[in-house]
């Protein structure tokens, strides 16, 4: 563990989890909601935990990707190329 050392006394420097999540807040509509609801209850998860599965399952597709590219990208330049790195699902911007 490093050690940040200024004025007073010396502060442990916390290390930074890999695997730390990052809050996500978003608006649904009550039918998505409904539905969200329903599928994780059949499930048997929470809808926060089938919401992220649902959110990972999507951007690490290509196709779905690209579908949401086609049907939504305003600026070029900002496209993506997902791409298997590894088998793994990057994306390149290009």
């Amino acid at each position: 563990m490093e050690i940040r050392v200024g004025q007073g006394q010396p502060v442990p420097i916390r290390k930074v989890r890999s695997d730390k999540k990052v809050r996500v807040n978003s608006s649904l509509s009550r039918d998505t909601h409904d539905k969200l609801v329903m599928l994780a209850t059949s499930c048997g998860m929470t809808k926060t935990s089938m919401q992220e599965k649902i959110v990972e399952a999507l951007l690490n597709s290509p196709e779905w990707v690209n579908f949401f590219q086609d049907r939504y990208n305003k600026t070029g330049r900002y496209r993506v190329t997902p791409m298997k790195d590894n088998g793994k699902i990057t994306y390149l911007l290009l």
